[in-house]
C-alpha cells in the first residue's frame, strides 16, 4: 500500500480500479514531404478535416446542451472558433504550399508554435488554454491520420480515471455514472477537470507528478478530494475507512439539504450559507449540497472563453436563467452578480491589455469606468435579469468613495433608460460594494453610506494585506487569513456594516475552511458563500453550536492581544472547535 499526494481538488471519497485514460497523448502520424503538384490536394485534405472536426464538436455541444445547461458548451464552443481562426488556418496552409510537406506535419508544427506562446504568457489562465489546443490537434490529427480511440466506450465499469491530464472533451464524454474519480499528474484547481469535477461532485486530486506510472488499469485505489491523496493498493482496512468515510459525508450532505431555508444554531439562530458560482459550471446540484442563494455570481466567466464581449441578450440570458434558479433555492433566497471583474490574473485577450503589475493596474470596475459602454451594456442586462428573480448588483475592487459614485452615476443613466424605454427590472435592486482592497477595509464606514451591502472577498484582502500573491508558492505560508492585521481589518468593515444598519457577507473561499468560515459568522458575518460541496460542513458545524458559544469564539482571538502568529491563532481556533463541537473530527473527515 502506497500513498500519493497531490492537489485537493474536488471533496469527496471513493475507492475502486483504476482506468487509465492515455488519449490526451500525441497521435502516431507519419510526417513526410510532398511533391509541388500534390499540394493543393494536401491543402484539401486539410479542409476536410478542418470541417469533420468542426462536426464532431458541434455533436458534443448539441449534447451538452440537452443533458445539462448551455453554460457547459461555452469551452467548446470556443473550440469551434479556433478550428475557424484564419490566422492558423493560413498558418497550416502556407507550411504545406512552402514547406512541401504533409497536412499532419503542418499541423503539428503549427500547434507547437502556437502552444509555446501561451505557455510563455504571465497568466494562468491562458497557460490552462494549453489544453485546449491539445484537444484539437489530437482531433485534427485523428481525422487526417485514420487514427481513432473512444475512451467512453472502454469503460465499462465504474472507475478512478487516472491521467496525465484530461483536455475538456475528454473529460465531458466520460460516462458521468461510471466515473468514481480523477487521479491525474497534472492539472491545477482552474483546470477543466477540476471545474468539471467539482461540479458533478466527483472526488478529484491533481497534481500529482507521476500517478500514471505508479499504477496499472484494474487496479484498486482510494482517492481524497478532500486531502488530496490517493492510496494505491489499499487494504481492507482502508477500504472500510473510505466506505464509512463516504457514508459519513453523504450523511453530512443529505442534513445540509433537509429543505431548511437557512442553517439553523443550536438555539434557534440562523446564518444564510450562499454558495459562489461561474457560468460554464451546472449551478442544478446546489440545492442538495444545502445553498440556499447564490453569494457571488462571477460573471467575467462569460468573457474568458471568447475573443469578443458578449452581447447584452447573451449576458441577459445567462443573468435570468440563474436568477430563475436562484428562485427555486428558498424564501431568503437571492444572488448577486459581480460586475465583470478581468484584469489581474483574468486576461481577455482583445479586451484587457498586458500590465508590468497587473493586480495593481487597471481591474476590475476601473476598467468598467475606463469602458463606459462595456459596464453600460452590463448594467442593462443585470437589471433586465432582476425582474426574473432577487437580484443584487456588486461591483469589484472598490478602492476609495470616488469610484463607487461613478459607478452609482453611471447606473443611474442606464435606469432611465430603460424606464424611457418602459423595460420592467427592480427598481429597488441592493447595489453593494466588494471589500477586497484595504483602503475599503479602513475607510468602510465611509462606503457604506452609498451601498446597500458589503461583501468581503477575502482572497484578494489577505493577499493585498499581507503583500503575498497567494499564487506564488515561495510566499504561500504568508497568504494568512487569520492573521492579527487581517482580522483587524474584517472586524472594522463588520462594524461599519453593522452600524449602517447593511448586511455583510464573506464571498472568499477562505469561509469554505471549517475553521475560518466559523469564526467569520461568528464575528458577526450574516451571509457565507462559499464553493457549494463545502457548505455541508460548514452547516454542520454551526448546527452544534448556540449563538452564545459563536460570541465566544468570535473573540477569542481578540484574547491573543496580537501576540499570536496567525498559525498560533489558527490552531487555538481549530482545539476550541475540537472542545466545543461534538464529533468535529469526522465532520471535517
Amino acid at each position: 500500500m502506497r500513498v500519493m499526494t497531490g492537489l485537493a481538488t474536488s471533496r469527496g471519497f471513493a475507492v475502486g480500479p483504476v482506468f487509465i485514460c492515455r488519449g490526451n497523448g500525441k497521435v502516431n502520424i507519419a510526417e513526410y514531404s510532398i511533391e509541388p503538384d500534390r499540394v493543393e490536394d494536401e491543402v484539401l485534405r486539410f479542409r476536410r478535416a478542418i470541417n469533420e472536426a468542426k462536426r464532431d464538436v458541434e455533436g458534443i455541444i448539441s449534447t451538452l446542451k440537452e443533458r445539462s445547461s448551455r453554460d457547459d458548451a461555452m469551452v467548446f464552443e470556443c473550440h469551434i472558433m479556433l478550428l475557424e481562426d484564419i490566422e492558423l488556418i493560413s498558418q497550416i496552409e502556407d507550411r504545406i504550399r512552402k514547406g512541401l510537406v504533409n497536412a499532419e506535419s503542418a499541423v503539428r508544427s503549427a500547434y507547437a508554435e502556437a502552444r509555446g506562446k501561451f505557455e510563455q504568457m504571465n497568466d494562468s489562465y491562458f497557460r490552462e488554454r494549453v489544453r485546449d489546443l491539445d484537444d484539437l490537434e489530437r482531433r485534427l490529427l485523428s481525422v487526417l491520420s485514420g487514427f481513432g480511440e473512444n475512451m467512453a466506450s472502454a469503460l465499462k465499469i465504474p472507475s478512478i480515471i487516472v491521467a496525465d491530464d484530461l483536455t475538456p472533451s475528454e473529460t465531458v464524454q466520460l460516462p458521468r455514472d461510471l466515473v468514481l474519480g480523477f487521479a491525474t499528474n497534472g492539472g491545477s484547481p482552474t483546470s477543466h477537470v477540476a471545474l468539471l469535477a467539482r461540479a458533478m461532485g466527483i472526488p478529484a486530486v491533481t497534481g500529482l507528478g507521476d500517478i500514471t506510472s505508479s499504477v496499472r488499469a484494474g487496479e484498486r485505489v482510494a482517492i481524497d478530494g478532500a486531502n488530496g491523496t490517493v492510496t494505491i493498493c489499499p487494504d481492507a482496512r482502508t477500504i472500510r475507512e473510505y466506505a464509512d468515510l463516504y457514508e459519513r459525508e453523504r450523511e453530512i450532505s443529505e442534513a445540509a439539504a433537509d429543505g431548511s431555508p437557512v442553517c439553523t444554531l443550536k438555539d434557534g439562530g440562523e446564518i444564510l450559507i450562499f454558495a459562489n458560482v461561474h457560468p460554464g459550471v451546472p449551478i442544478s446540484r446546489l440545492r442538495e449540497h444545502g445553498a440556499r442563494g447564490v453569494g457571488l455570481y462571477r460573471s467575467e466567466y462569460l468573457w474568458l472563453n471568447r475573443e469578443h464581449e458578449p452581447s447584452e441578450e447573451e449576458q441577459f440570458r445567462a443573468y435570468r436563467d440563474a436568477a430563475r434558479f436562484t428562485n427555486t433555492l428558498g424564501e431568503n433566497a437571492s444572488i448577486t452578480i459581480r460586475v465583470l471583474d478581468i484584469g489581474g490574473d483574468k486576461i481577455v485577450r482583445g479586451i484587457t491589455r498586458k500590465e508590468e503589475n497587473p493586480f495593481l493596474g487597471d481591474r476590475s470596475i476601473r476598467y468598467l469606468l475606463h469602458n463606459k459602454a462595456v459596464f453600460k451594456t452590463q448594467l442593462r442586462a443585470i437589471l433586465r435579469a432582476s425582474a426574473f428573480g432577487k437580484v443584487q448588483l456588486m461591483y469589484p475592487m472598490i478602492s476609495c468613495v470616488e469610484e463607487l459614485k461613478k459607478a452609482q452615476e453611471i447606473l443611474d443613466e442606464v435606469k432611465k433608460e430603460l424606464e424611457a424605454n418602459s423595460v420592467p427590472y427592480d427598481h429597488e435592486i441592493p447595489v453593494g460594494a466588494m471589500i477586497e482592497v484595504p483602503s475599503a477595509a479602513i475607510n468602510a464606514g465611509a462606503i457604506a453610506k452609498y451601498v446597500d451591502f458589503f461583501s468581503i472577498g477575502t482572497n484578494d484582502l489577505v493577499q493585498y494585506v499581507m503583500a503575498a500573491d497567494r499564487g506564488n508558492e515561495s510566499v504561500a505560508s504568508l497568504y494568512q487569513p487569520t492573521n492579527p492585521a487581517v482580522l483587524f481589518l474584517m472586524r472594522n468593515v463588520i462594524a461599519s456594516a453593522k452600524r449602517r444598519g447593511i448586511k455583510v457577507s464573506v464571498c472568499g473561499e477562505s469561509a469554505s475552511d471549517p475553521v475560518v468560515g466559523v469564526l467569520w459568522a461568528a464575528m458577526g458575518i450574516d451571509v457565507l458563500s462559499m464553493s457549494a460541496t463545502y457548505i455541508p460542513v460548514i452547516s454542520a458545524i454551526l448546527s452544534r453550536l448556540t449563538r452564545a458559544e459563536l460570541d465566544e469564539y468570535g473573540l477569542l482571538d481578540e484574547t491573543f492581544n496580537g501576540d499570536l502568529t496567525a498559525d498560533e491563532v489558527y490552531q487555538a481556533c481549530r482545539a476550541w472547535l475540537k472542545a466545543h463541537v461534538f464529533d468535529f473530527e469526522n465532520i471535517v473527515l
